[in-house]
């Protein structure tokens, strides 16, 4: 094992490469065994963007990544990267959650020679540089690391290139929790010195909000939702949406001009509603614990489940609705045990009933 310690690169390797390709998607459409995967998808990612994209299983993404590099062609629309189409857009890497090594050789040498043809002063000391911001701490043979190890590599020597854009394909999926947050925000300040332009593809919503400029969501080969992460997560409404970015709960309301009556208490609307009875989606996080004559409604825990940081315990009202509520994890609930529950002052997304 060798352990790789930070180096500070000559001026010339921490200067951002020329302006980052633009990459544009134009009614692009894929159809593989006579079913329909992309359907007719526009994406525009500026010079310099990080684009997130999630979903479920089968929603597209990886196929739209295959489009974007190259490995794959669309059945009709256009694909382009800085502003170049077919054979002669330009090839954009890329980093997949199982990466296999290209070559025979070792890790660090590997990173080197990528640093070396990327024009680097100092191949070697950008090397060491950029392995420590991956925390690789080994120099075996690359045939020899395991799955994480190997992720890690792959990043290294993609950033050693020197890119001027790239997409990432669950890229940092075998790295366990605390390693990967650490390493993902090294990541992504290192692609902004860059200016690479990213096309972030992960099953993880929380890092997908963290990375992006834009996150997108998709289901069933089809872009359902854009935007900045903040108003893409405001959007529980859409039920595509929802299922995606983290489980919701419906609970009675009605509706009075601009405000939403629920369980006693008055809260502004997200968005304009007609009056009348409606269904009030909430996120576990919106809903409280509160004392026994605070507005609310009361409910019985039928479950908990420790999630580190937080509780998500679900209980059911006496209207017989199920919710889900994240509270304290030092806060400990028992089946059965009686609580009450509220929801907090935050502007309410309505669905008509």
């Amino acid at each position: 094992m060798v352990a790789v310690t930070p180096v500070d690169p000559p001026a010339s390797a921490r200067e951002p490469s020329a302006r980052g390709w633009s990459i544009s998607l134009r009614g692009v459409r894929r159809d593989r065994a006579g079913a329909r995967v992309l359907h007719d998808i526009d994406l525009d990612i500026g010079p310099g963007g990080i684009v997130a994209v999630v979903g479920p299983s089968g929603c597209g993404a990886s196929t739209l990544l295959r489009l974007v590099t190259g490995a794959d062609r669309a059945d009709a629309g256009t694909v382009s990267v800085d502003g170049r189409t077919g054979a002669a857009a330009p090839r954009v890497p890329e980093v997949r959650d199982r990466t296999p090594p290209t070559r025979l050789g070792r890790a660090t040498a590997s990173v080197i020679a990528a640093a070396r043809n990327a024009g680097a002063a100092d191949p070697a000391a950008e090397a060491h540089r950029l392995l420590a911001l991956v925390d690789l701490r080994t120099d075996a043979g690359l045939s020899r690391l395991a799955l994480g190890d190997r992720q890690r590599w792959a990043l290294a020597r993609v950033l050693a290139s020197r890119p001027r854009a790239l997409v990432l394909d669950d890229a940092l999926a075998a790295l366990h929790t605390a390693a990967r947050a650490e390493i993902r925000d090294r990541l992504v300040r290192e692609l902004r010195e860059l200016g690479a332009t990213t096309l972030w593809v992960t099953r993880d919503t929380t890092e997908a909000a963290a990375v992006a400029d834009e996150l997108v969501v998709m289901d069933e080969g089809r872009i359902v939702a854009r935007g900045c992460p903040d108003d893409v997560y405001g959007r529980v409404a859409d039920a595509a949406v929802a299922e995606v970015l983290g489980p919701v709960s419906m609970v009675p309301g009605i509706v009075e001009g601009t405000v939403v009556e629920v369980w006693g208490q008055r809260l502004p609307l997200a968005h304009a509603a007609h009056d009348g009875h409606c269904e009030v989606v909430v996120r576990p996080e919106h809903v409280v614990l509160i004392g026994a004559d605070a507005p609310g409604t009361d409910a019985v825990v039928e479950q908990t489940t420790f999630l580190g940081s937080v509780r998500r315990s679900t209980v059911r009202t006496v209207d017989g609705r199920r919710v889900l509520v994240e509270h304290a994890a030092e806060h400990r609930l028992h089946d059965h045990a009686r609580v009450r529950i509220a929801l907090a002052p935050v502007p309410a997304t309505v669905l008509a009933r």
